[in-house]
């Protein structure tokens, strides 16, 4: 407006003068614009120029405003970790903070004191972890009662072994006793043990495995069946005698690991058994004949020192008179029929293993 009213007021010569410096100012101007070292002054708060690549030059965002525009952050004293173009505070990417950070665990692990102080912490962590789990095992279960079952040497599995297989030259079935303690069953090979019938068990499962893999019905499944039907069996087998023990009212020091260790014996006869069907299928059935034969001997000599002694005097040294008449029957009887189990548990667990 201001213009006009001068151009009005003002000679037809001054009026050119005034057209002449506008239009030069308008050119000024387009060259300046189309100039790309000079570009049009744009406020520079985090937004791109117009008409520029944003990627040409990364450095551009970071520069902050030119001089003599006017930038509110400019006011205040910036901190290291101020971003200028939008105002806002940002954490730098990767730095020497992090890399010693990094360092530092290695640091650690390279001082002797430091690492000697928690190797002595983590061993007194596991001491500490192992009374309380002995602790609360004791409760239930002798962890030293345990220990004496597996008290075995190589010697003595050779010779149990060849107990159980031939058992039929085997003259003293007698178990020698400490006046404390049985003697560990390295010492005495009548006395039970847990180990053998153990590691017969894992064997049955394996052999088991590759009879069926033979036969090509080997199942994942069909393996994990197998061994939970085995346990399940042995557990209620033992279960068996404890419920005849007690409903025929007969006393005797058979724990209950004892009776698992003679009754899980015939795990080796069973194995016996399976691999003879590997060498020839016909032979499985003489074979289960004669293993079950040996271990139902086996088992009523064992057993006969502890639940049916020839005289008045127990397997102990301690008088007994309930081994006379009628208790002395049903001792005879229980002694009978954990004899007579055994044969048929062994051809049950086995009958579907051996090959046809």
């Amino acid at each position: 407006m201001i213009d006009l009213m001068v151009i009005r007021s003002e000679p037809v010569g001054t009026l050119r003068i005034t057209i002449k410096s506008i239009m030069r100012k308008a050119r000024r101007t387009a060259e300046m614009q189309q100039e790309p070292g000079n570009p049009m002054p744009y406020p520079q708060f985090g937004y791109p120029q117009p008409n520029v690549n944003t990627h040409s030059d990364p450095s551009m965002y970071m520069a902050g405003p030119q001089a003599g525009i006017y930038n509110p952050a400019a006011q205040a004293p910036l901190s290291p970790n101020y971003y200028p173009q939008q105002g806002m505070p940002f954490m730098p990417v990767g730095g020497g903070n992090e890399q010693n950070n990094f360092s530092m665990p290695t640091q650690f692990l390279q001082n002797p004191v430091m690492a000697n102080m928690a190797m002595q912490y983590g061993h007194s962590l596991m001491g500490q972890g192992k009374e309380a789990l002995d602790r609360e095992l004791n409760k239930y279960v002798s962890t030293s009662r345990i220990k004496y079952y597996f008290s075995v040497d190589t010697a003595y599995v050779a010779k149990k072994l060849a107990l159980l297989v031939f058992p039929f030259t085997h003259r003293d079935w007698s178990v020698k006793y400490n006046p404390d303690e049985p003697v560990q069953p390295r010492y005495e090979l009548n006395a039970p043990d847990l180990y053998i019938p153990a590691m017969a068990f894992v064997t049955y499962l394996l052999i088991g495995g590759v009879s069926l893999g033979i036969q090509e019905r080997f199942s994942p499944e069909g393996l994990g069946i197998q061994a939970s039907t085995a346990l399940i069996w042995a557990l209620l087998e033992v279960l068996v005698i404890w419920v005849t023990l007690y409903l025929m009212n007969i006393q005797t020091k058979l724990t209950s690991f004892d009776i698992l260790a003679f009754s899980s014996y015939k795990y080796v006869g069973m194995i016996v058994a399976v691999i003879a069907s590997f060498i020839m299928p016909s032979a499985y059935h003489l074979a289960l004949i004669y293993v079950s034969a040996a271990t139902m001997f086996f088992l009523i000599r064992s057993l006969k020192v502890q639940i049916l002694p020839e005289s008045s005097r127990d397997a102990y040294g301690e008088n007994n008179a309930s081994f006379s008449g009628e208790g002395s029957k049903r001792r005879t009887y229980l002694l009978l029929f954990m004899g007579g189990l055994q044969p048929l548990m062994m051809w049950w667990l086995t009958r579907q293993l051996a090959r046809p």
